[in-house]
């Protein structure tokens, strides 16, 4: 299956007001959006004793101690064009997965496919190496379909050649596919184990400190900006350390 497309769209200059998702523990505040700090972004994800059930609540204890990222900003890193919609993203890990939780303003809950032309879902993007083109993708969309890639230079769009262990699973605030509903937004929750990732063999849990790469992206939003209408550039991805 060929890698999902991100379609371009076109955004509004300032942020929808008052689509907010309800208060809880899993909704971030609402900071500014802007190209402040540092870029590409960098982000100490912790490590755990509490993994996550994959349900996309967000409400397990692991959760709760993790700070959120920066807002997603603008693909293209223009700092007068916003995303139209907010996003943010936590991480955490353990000897065995990656965890990833990320949080979306959208005010029409739809369920497309994920290679359609207005597919608005959620891209992860995760590489041990942000130097070459080799790293694992997934692809998760409001109404829970998942697909991964491991992408690689010479082998642009292949699949894992084992069954798959990524495990993936959406929250709602709001009504799938009810047009003229007012929708707030979804939750994503993600799993990866280390093994997906293509660490070496000897090395398949990571050290504490070590660094990896890793992107968000949903619609023109990504969380670290690329300056260029494209996502495969790993060195632009955001930066990960892998902190206790």
């Amino acid at each position: 299956m060929p890698t999902p497309s991100l379609t371009r769209l076109a955004y509004a200059a300032t942020l929808v007001g008052g689509l907010l998702l309800p208060a809880c523990s899993s909704a971030p505040d609402h900071p500014v959006i802007d190209l402040a700090g540092d870029i590409p972004r960098n982000y100490n994800a912790r490590y755990t004793h509490d993994a996550p059930t994959i349900d996309g609540k967000l409400d397990d204890r692991g959760w709760m101690r993790i700070p959120w990222t920066a807002n997603f900003v603008e693909l293209e890193g223009s700092g007068t064009s916003r995303p139209r919609f907010q996003s943010r993203a936590k991480m955490m890990w353990d000897r065995y997965n990656l965890y990833l939780a990320v949080w979306m303003v959208e005010p029409n809950l739809e369920s497309k496919p994920i290679s359609s032309l207005g597919f608005d879902g959620l891209s992860v993007l995760v590489t041990r190496d942000g130097e070459r083109i080799d790293y694992h993708m997934v692809t998760l969309e409001p109404g829970g379909r998942l697909i991964e890639n491991h992408v690689r230079t010479e082998e642009p769009t292949s699949m894992p050649n084992h069954p798959s262990r990524v495990r993936g699973a959406v929250g709602l605030s709001g009504s799938l596919n009810t047009p003229g509903d007012a929708d707030r937004g979804w939750w994503a929750e993600i799993a990866i184990p280390w093994s997906e990732v293509d660490l070496p063999k000897f090395a398949t849990i990571p050290e504490t400190d070590s660094t990896i790469r890793v992107q968000f992206a949903r619609q023109d939003a990504a969380w670290s900006p690329h300056y260029q209408h494209d996502l495969h550039t790993p060195h632009m991805w955001g930066k990960v350390k892998l902190v206790k």
